[in-house]
């Protein structure tokens, strides 16, 4: 399969396989059942984290 993105005027094309599209499917899957308070929480503890380094 032949995904077509298209950023800023400027289209990308790329062949996927079988499997690299059922991943992607699921990641995306995952993704859109994430919280946006859930990354918001994420990002306050790597800042913090960040922070001791």
């Amino acid at each position: 399969m032949t995904v077509k993105l298209t950023y800023y005027k400027v289209m990308l094309m790329v062949m996927l396989s079988d499997d690299e599209i059922a991943l992607l499917k699921a990641i995306l899957t995952a993704l859109r059942g994430i919280k946006v308070r859930d990354i918001d929480k994420a990002l306050v503890i790597l800042s913090k984290a960040e922070r001791r380094l």
